[in-house]
Protein backbone atom coordinates (compact mmCIF):
# COMPACT_ATOMS: atom_id res chain seq x y z
CA UNK A 1 0.00 0.00 0.00
CA UNK A 2 1.66 3.58 -1.03
CA UNK A 3 -0.12 6.26 0.87
CA UNK A 4 1.41 10.08 -1.37
CA UNK A 5 -0.19 12.40 1.02
CA UNK A 6 0.65 16.08 0.21
CA UNK A 7 -0.16 17.74 3.55
CA UNK A 8 -1.00 15.47 6.79
CA UNK A 9 -3.77 16.99 8.54
CA UNK A 10 -4.70 17.28 11.99
CA UNK A 11 -7.55 19.49 12.94
CA UNK A 12 -8.02 19.53 16.96
CA UNK A 13 -12.15 20.53 16.27
CA UNK A 14 -14.67 20.93 13.33
CA UNK A 15 -17.85 22.65 13.79
CA UNK A 16 -20.66 23.49 11.30
CA UNK A 17 -19.05 22.55 8.33
CA UNK A 18 -19.83 20.12 5.22
CA UNK A 19 -17.97 16.67 3.54
CA UNK A 20 -18.65 16.70 -0.13
CA UNK A 21 -18.03 14.32 -2.84
CA UNK A 22 -16.87 16.01 -6.10
CA UNK A 23 -15.89 12.91 -8.47
CA UNK A 24 -16.84 9.00 -7.77
CA UNK A 25 -17.03 6.04 -10.06
CA UNK A 26 -20.02 3.57 -10.63
CA UNK A 27 -18.52 1.16 -8.10
CA UNK A 28 -18.52 3.56 -5.14
CA UNK A 29 -22.28 4.44 -4.02
CA UNK A 30 -23.07 7.33 -2.09
CA UNK A 31 -26.46 8.15 -1.10
CA UNK A 32 -28.30 11.77 -1.15
CA UNK A 33 -29.34 12.58 1.91
CA UNK A 34 -28.92 15.16 4.93
CA UNK A 35 -27.07 12.28 7.12
CA UNK A 36 -24.79 13.93 9.23
CA UNK A 37 -21.29 12.48 10.00
CA UNK A 38 -18.60 12.91 12.64
CA UNK A 39 -15.56 14.39 11.51
CA UNK A 40 -13.37 12.00 13.18
CA UNK A 41 -14.63 8.84 10.69
CA UNK A 42 -14.35 10.72 7.51
CA UNK A 43 -10.91 8.87 7.09
CA UNK A 44 -12.92 5.29 7.70
CA UNK A 45 -15.57 6.49 5.13
CA UNK A 46 -12.08 6.96 2.81
CA UNK A 47 -11.08 3.71 3.78
CA UNK A 48 -14.50 1.91 3.17
CA UNK A 49 -14.66 3.57 -0.52
CA UNK A 50 -11.39 2.19 -1.52
CA UNK A 51 -12.08 -1.24 -0.06
CA UNK A 52 -10.24 -1.68 3.02
CA UNK A 53 -11.26 -2.38 6.77
CA UNK A 54 -11.96 -0.53 9.66
CA UNK A 55 -11.64 -1.54 13.43
CA UNK A 56 -15.08 0.12 14.09
CA UNK A 57 -18.19 -0.65 11.85
CA UNK A 58 -19.71 2.43 10.42
CA UNK A 59 -23.53 3.00 10.75
CA UNK A 60 -23.37 5.80 8.92
CA UNK A 61 -26.26 5.62 5.94
CA UNK A 62 -24.57 7.77 3.50
CA UNK A 63 -22.09 5.26 1.68
CA UNK A 64 -23.90 2.15 0.24
CA UNK A 65 -21.98 -1.15 -0.49
CA UNK A 66 -20.69 -1.11 -4.25
CA UNK A 67 -18.45 -3.68 -6.28
CA UNK A 68 -16.40 -5.34 -4.02
CA UNK A 69 -14.12 -6.32 -7.30
CA UNK A 70 -13.82 -2.91 -8.68
CA UNK A 71 -12.79 -0.37 -5.89
CA UNK A 72 -10.53 3.22 -6.94
CA UNK A 73 -7.65 3.31 -7.09
CA UNK A 74 -7.06 6.82 -5.47
CA UNK A 75 -9.17 9.16 -2.85
CA UNK A 76 -8.24 12.47 -2.76
CA UNK A 77 -9.27 15.09 0.36
CA UNK A 78 -9.21 18.32 -0.18
CA UNK A 79 -9.85 20.92 2.98
CA UNK A 80 -11.01 24.02 2.60
CA UNK A 81 -10.61 26.28 5.94
CA UNK A 82 -12.70 29.27 7.05
CA UNK A 83 -15.75 28.71 4.64
CA UNK A 84 -18.79 26.70 6.24
CA UNK A 85 -19.38 25.60 2.53
CA UNK A 86 -18.74 26.32 -1.04
CA UNK A 87 -21.29 27.40 -3.83
CA UNK A 88 -20.64 24.19 -5.70
CA UNK A 89 -22.72 23.19 -8.80
CA UNK A 90 -25.99 21.89 -7.93
CA UNK A 91 -26.87 18.27 -9.09
CA UNK A 92 -22.88 17.03 -9.35
CA UNK A 93 -22.34 17.04 -5.98
CA UNK A 94 -23.92 15.87 -2.84
CA UNK A 95 -23.24 16.91 0.10
CA UNK A 96 -23.10 15.98 4.13
CA UNK A 97 -23.37 17.92 7.23
CA UNK A 98 -20.10 17.47 9.11
CA UNK A 99 -19.55 17.09 13.15
CA UNK A 100 -17.08 17.45 15.33
CA UNK A 101 -13.12 16.84 13.95
CA UNK A 102 -11.00 15.24 11.33
CA UNK A 103 -7.90 13.29 11.72
CA UNK A 104 -5.61 12.26 8.59
CA UNK A 105 -2.08 10.83 9.40
CA UNK A 106 0.47 9.60 6.35
CA UNK A 107 3.74 10.53 4.27
CA UNK A 108 4.60 12.49 0.92
CA UNK A 109 5.87 10.52 -1.91
CA UNK A 110 9.30 11.13 -3.00
CA UNK A 111 7.86 12.57 -6.76
CA UNK A 112 6.03 15.59 -4.93
CA UNK A 113 9.35 16.81 -3.16
CA UNK A 114 9.48 19.04 -6.12
CA UNK A 115 6.36 21.20 -5.19
CA UNK A 116 6.91 24.88 -3.64
CA UNK A 117 6.25 24.72 -0.17
CA UNK A 118 8.08 27.88 1.38
CA UNK A 119 6.72 31.39 0.96
CA UNK A 120 9.75 32.34 -1.34
CA UNK A 121 9.34 29.26 -3.49
CA UNK A 122 5.46 29.73 -3.94
CA UNK A 123 5.76 33.78 -4.85
CA UNK A 124 8.04 32.97 -7.66
CA UNK A 125 6.58 29.96 -8.89
CA UNK A 126 3.78 32.37 -9.14
CA UNK A 127 5.76 34.82 -11.43
CA UNK A 128 6.67 32.07 -14.14
CA UNK A 129 5.58 32.07 -17.22
CA UNK A 130 3.02 28.94 -16.75
CA UNK A 131 1.61 29.95 -14.10
CA UNK A 132 -2.48 30.01 -13.14
CA UNK A 133 -1.80 34.12 -12.55
CA UNK A 134 -1.75 33.64 -16.85
CA UNK A 135 -5.15 31.96 -16.95
CA UNK A 136 -7.18 32.84 -13.84
CA UNK A 137 -9.61 35.88 -13.60
CA UNK A 138 -8.11 37.71 -10.59
CA UNK A 139 -11.04 40.37 -10.85
CA UNK A 140 -10.86 42.19 -7.17
CA UNK A 141 -7.64 40.02 -6.35
CA UNK A 142 -4.72 41.92 -6.53
CA UNK A 143 -0.82 40.32 -7.48
CA UNK A 144 0.66 43.01 -4.85
CA UNK A 145 -1.05 41.70 -1.63
CA UNK A 146 0.36 39.04 0.09
CA UNK A 147 -2.93 37.74 1.49
CA UNK A 148 -3.65 37.13 -2.33
CA UNK A 149 -0.70 35.82 -3.29
CA UNK A 150 -0.92 33.09 -0.33
CA UNK A 151 -4.54 32.35 -1.92
CA UNK A 152 -3.30 32.11 -5.64
CA UNK A 153 0.05 29.74 -4.73
CA UNK A 154 -2.27 27.55 -3.17
CA UNK A 155 -4.47 27.31 -6.71
CA UNK A 156 -0.91 26.70 -8.02
CA UNK A 157 -0.09 23.64 -5.83
CA UNK A 158 -3.18 22.42 -7.02
CA UNK A 159 -2.30 22.50 -11.03
CA UNK A 160 1.21 21.15 -10.11
CA UNK A 161 0.04 18.34 -8.63
CA UNK A 162 -1.83 17.05 -11.69
CA UNK A 163 0.52 18.27 -14.11
CA UNK A 164 2.73 16.25 -12.01
CA UNK A 165 0.65 13.44 -12.22
CA UNK A 166 0.33 13.65 -15.99
CA UNK A 167 4.30 13.18 -16.12
CA UNK A 168 4.57 10.37 -13.55
CA UNK A 169 1.73 8.29 -15.13
CA UNK A 170 2.87 5.12 -13.52
CA UNK A 171 2.42 6.51 -10.08
CA UNK A 172 -1.64 6.31 -11.12
CA UNK A 173 -1.19 2.92 -12.99
CA UNK A 174 0.22 0.82 -10.21
CA UNK A 175 -1.60 -1.68 -8.41
CA UNK A 176 -1.48 0.11 -5.11
CA UNK A 177 -4.01 2.64 -3.99
CA UNK A 178 -3.01 6.24 -3.78
CA UNK A 179 -4.30 8.88 -1.08
CA UNK A 180 -4.36 12.66 -1.20
CA UNK A 181 -4.51 14.62 1.66
CA UNK A 182 -4.56 18.65 1.00
CA UNK A 183 -5.89 21.55 3.36
CA UNK A 184 -6.59 25.09 1.75
CA UNK A 185 -6.24 27.94 4.42
CA UNK A 186 -5.60 30.82 1.64
CA UNK A 187 -9.88 31.54 1.31
CA UNK A 188 -9.79 31.98 5.42
CA UNK A 189 -6.92 34.58 5.43
CA UNK A 190 -8.85 36.13 2.62
CA UNK A 191 -12.07 36.97 4.96
CA UNK A 192 -9.80 37.76 7.40
CA UNK A 193 -8.33 40.31 6.18
CA UNK A 194 -11.29 41.89 3.82
CA UNK A 195 -14.22 40.46 5.52
CA UNK A 196 -16.07 37.72 4.36
CA UNK A 197 -19.15 40.39 2.93
CA UNK A 198 -16.44 42.07 1.16
CA UNK A 199 -15.96 41.41 -3.07
CA UNK A 200 -12.57 39.97 -2.90
CA UNK A 201 -14.07 36.98 -0.77
CA UNK A 202 -16.91 36.26 -3.53
CA UNK A 203 -14.33 36.56 -5.85
CA UNK A 204 -12.05 34.14 -4.16
CA UNK A 205 -14.80 31.69 -3.50
CA UNK A 206 -16.04 31.75 -6.84
CA UNK A 207 -11.98 31.54 -8.31
CA UNK A 208 -11.71 28.25 -5.75
CA UNK A 209 -14.57 26.46 -6.45
CA UNK A 210 -13.84 26.70 -10.35
CA UNK A 211 -10.11 25.43 -9.39
CA UNK A 212 -11.66 22.64 -7.25
CA UNK A 213 -13.99 21.44 -10.16
CA UNK A 214 -11.01 21.60 -12.07
CA UNK A 215 -8.53 19.55 -9.91
CA UNK A 216 -11.12 17.02 -9.59
CA UNK A 217 -12.22 16.13 -13.08
CA UNK A 218 -7.79 16.17 -13.94
CA UNK A 219 -7.13 13.71 -10.83
CA UNK A 220 -10.52 11.89 -12.29
CA UNK A 221 -9.21 11.62 -15.30
CA UNK A 222 -6.06 10.84 -14.38
CA UNK A 223 -7.14 7.64 -12.73
CA UNK A 224 -8.76 6.29 -15.35
CA UNK A 225 -12.62 7.80 -13.95
CA UNK A 226 -11.48 5.17 -11.08
CA UNK A 227 -11.29 7.98 -8.10
CA UNK A 228 -12.45 9.46 -5.30
CA UNK A 229 -12.43 12.72 -5.12
CA UNK A 230 -13.83 14.37 -1.92
CA UNK A 231 -14.13 17.80 -0.65
CA UNK A 232 -14.10 19.28 3.52
CA UNK A 233 -15.29 22.60 4.70
CA UNK A 234 -14.73 23.89 8.00
CA UNK A 235 -15.16 27.50 9.44
CA UNK A 236 -12.97 27.56 12.51
CA UNK A 237 -10.86 25.08 14.42
CA UNK A 238 -11.84 24.56 17.57
CA UNK A 239 -8.68 24.35 19.87
CA UNK A 240 -10.71 23.06 23.15
CA UNK A 241 -11.70 19.44 21.10
CA UNK A 242 -7.68 18.86 20.81
CA UNK A 243 -6.91 15.22 22.54
CA UNK A 244 -4.56 15.27 25.57
CA UNK A 245 -1.99 12.34 26.15
CA UNK A 246 -1.30 10.55 29.36
CA UNK A 247 0.98 8.34 30.31
CA UNK A 248 1.02 4.56 29.93
CA UNK A 249 2.01 4.39 33.38
CA UNK A 250 -1.05 5.76 35.09
CA UNK A 251 -2.47 3.11 37.36
CA UNK A 252 -6.51 4.20 36.78
CA UNK A 253 -9.71 2.08 36.31
CA UNK A 254 -10.40 -0.12 33.25
CA UNK A 255 -13.80 1.68 32.78
CA UNK A 256 -13.98 4.92 35.07
CA UNK A 257 -17.64 5.86 34.09
CA UNK A 258 -18.72 2.66 35.33
CA UNK A 259 -18.61 2.53 39.61
CA UNK A 260 -18.24 -1.62 38.88
CA UNK A 261 -14.28 -1.59 37.35
CA UNK A 262 -16.03 -3.26 34.32
CA UNK A 263 -13.50 -4.41 31.72
CA UNK A 264 -13.93 -2.47 28.18
CA UNK A 265 -15.31 -4.42 25.52
CA UNK A 266 -13.74 -6.20 23.02
CA UNK A 267 -12.95 -5.18 19.52
CA UNK A 268 -13.33 -6.95 15.90
CA UNK A 269 -11.04 -8.96 16.46
CA UNK A 270 -11.47 -10.45 19.26
CA UNK A 271 -14.12 -13.55 18.21
CA UNK A 272 -11.21 -14.13 15.25
CA UNK A 273 -8.61 -14.76 17.49
CA UNK A 274 -10.58 -16.56 20.09
CA UNK A 275 -11.54 -19.11 17.28
CA UNK A 276 -8.64 -19.53 15.83
CA UNK A 277 -6.81 -20.41 19.61
CA UNK A 278 -10.34 -22.42 20.41
CA UNK A 279 -9.84 -25.09 17.54
CA UNK A 280 -6.32 -25.23 17.09
CA UNK A 281 -6.23 -26.53 20.98
CA UNK A 282 -9.27 -28.94 20.43
CA UNK A 283 -7.29 -30.06 17.08
CA UNK A 284 -4.25 -30.84 19.07
CA UNK A 285 -5.84 -32.10 22.09
CA UNK A 286 -7.66 -34.81 19.31
CA UNK A 287 -4.27 -35.33 18.40
CA UNK A 288 -2.74 -36.51 21.19
CA UNK A 289 -5.67 -38.56 22.39
CA UNK A 290 -5.97 -40.85 18.90
CA UNK A 291 -2.09 -41.06 18.92
CA UNK A 292 -1.83 -42.18 22.53
CA UNK A 293 -4.73 -44.57 21.89
CA UNK A 294 -3.22 -46.30 19.15
CA UNK A 295 0.19 -46.33 21.27
CA UNK A 296 -1.83 -47.88 23.70
CA UNK A 297 -3.27 -50.48 21.69
CA UNK A 298 -0.36 -52.02 19.27
CA UNK A 299 0.75 -55.31 19.49
CA UNK A 300 4.95 -55.07 19.49
CA UNK A 301 4.90 -58.34 17.43
CA UNK A 302 2.74 -57.67 14.55
CA UNK A 303 2.40 -53.66 14.17
CA UNK A 304 6.05 -51.81 15.31
CA UNK A 305 8.63 -52.38 12.41
CA UNK A 306 11.52 -52.43 14.89
CA UNK A 307 10.02 -55.60 16.99
CA UNK A 308 9.36 -56.85 13.05
CA UNK A 309 13.20 -56.53 11.75
CA UNK A 310 14.29 -57.66 15.65
CA UNK A 311 12.47 -60.57 15.48
CA UNK A 312 14.22 -61.73 11.87
CA UNK A 313 17.59 -61.05 12.59
CA UNK A 314 16.84 -63.38 15.90
CA UNK A 315 15.47 -65.92 13.76
CA UNK A 316 18.53 -65.98 11.04
CA UNK A 317 20.76 -66.11 14.29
Amino acid sequence: LMLIILSICFLPGVLGNEFSILRSPGSVVFRDGNWPIPGERVPDVSALSMGFCVKEDLSWPGLAVGNLFHRPRATVMVMVKGVDKLALPPGSVISYPLENRVYMVGKANSVFEDLSVTLRQLRNRLFQENSVLNSLPLNSLSRNNEVDLLFLSELQVLHDISSLLSRHKHLAKDHSPDLYSLELAGLDEIGKHYGEDSEQFRDASKILVDALQKFADDMYNLYGWNAVVELVTVRSFDTSLVRKTRTILEAKQANPSSPYNLAYKYNLEYPVVFNMVLWIMIALALAVIITSYNIWNMDPGYDSIIYRMTNQKIRMD
